[in-house]
């Protein structure tokens, strides 16, 4: 093939690469202005509500961003500086995936427990007063997940779900630990609809416990529920079971008792059992100790005492 030739194809290909970027740059700006006047045609007249639609998708953007910024004002608050120790690499996949990432390093010299670490954006905390105590935390949209660990052992996992808008959130805590799960509904209170029952614990082994809250600080009316069936209604008064309960057995017997200030029995209870028997005793932190009574269904009567949880003959 000759110079001129090669030439020729060389100026014919980019002419014609030229001609359909032309092409399409026209089409292209022909299709933004149509659409601009469409738009503009629209808010003139707010079809469809649209600008009311802007609004509150920036309204949610910003409330998002407040939620999320407020997270990280808490951990400066209690000492926190913030670092980047990530590679280069991992700092442009999560740009690109929409994270936004924060590491904090405790340079406060204060003592801080596993579980005061606060909420951000996907991180890694570390504190220096226990020196292999770290926290990762990942955020998406209106979800933030909290890992803690001491080195490679995982301590406890808290996960957050903000509300509609940002005005609260759902908090659930799990713990490596004690291996129950606590799962607290709206917990600053700015949904009053959820006015009863707006929290729950899970065990490993089944046994479950609803309760209500105010500002996440079980509250009111309760419901212990065991694995076997047995049920026990109770309050709690900032976080401690006080007062009156009432224990619900699956065999139909049913026991009427008090919680003392440490959680635990205090004082007279009475036991019905489900064949018309009933048995007065008293507790003490927790044990029978004193005198009791135990009344049978056709009148007759027996006295004896506890002491140390077991009874004695009078």
């Amino acid at each position: 093939m000759n110079k001129d030739l090669k030439k020729f194809i060389l100026f014919l290909i980019g002419s014609i690469i030229v001609a359909f970027a032309i092409s399409y740059s026209y089409s292209a700006y022909q299709t933004c202005q149509h659409n601009k006047k469409i738009n503009e045609v629209k808010n003139a007249f707010d079809f469809g509500g649209t600008n009311k639609k802007a609004e509150d998708v920036k309204k949610n953007e910003n409330s998002q961003e407040a939620w999320q910024n407020q997270m990280l004002e808490i951990l400066e608050l209690l000492g926190y500086s913030k670092v980047d120790t990530r590679p280069f690499y991992k700092r442009i996949y999560d740009k690109l995936t929409g994270k936004k990432v924060y590491n904090y390093i405790d340079k406060s010299g204060h003592e801080t427990e596993a579980g005061s670490f606060e909420f951000c954006n996907e991180v890694l905390y570390e504190n220096l007063n226990i020196k292999n105590e770290t926290v990762m935390v990942e955020v998406k949209d209106n979800k933030i997940i909290e890992k803690f660990f001491d080195g490679d052992k995982e301590l406890m996992q808290i996960e957050l779900t903000a509300n509609d808008d940002y005005s609260s959130y759902d908090q659930k805590i799990y713990s490596y630990i004690t291996k129950k799960t606590i799962t607290v509904k709206d917990v600053l209170n700015k949904d009053t609809y959820l006015n009863t029952k707006n929290g729950i614990i899970e065990y490993e082994d089944g046994k479950t416990i609803e309760f209500t809250h105010k500002n996440s600080e079980m509250n009111g009316p309760a419901i212990e529920t065991f694995p076997n069936g047995d049920k026990i209604e109770f309050n709690f008064v900032n976080d401690k079971r006080i007062g009156e309960a009432e224990k619900f057995y699956k065999n139909g017997d049913r026991e009427i008792f008090t919680y003392g200030e440490n959680n635990k029995k205090t004082g007279s209870s009475t036991y019905y059992f489900a064949n018309g028997d009933v048995e007065e005793t008293i507790y003490v932190d927790g044990v029978l100790q004193g005198p009791a009574k135990y009344m049978y269904k056709d009148g007759v009567v027996e006295h004896y005492k506890y002491k140390d949880g077991k009874r004695i003959e009078d």
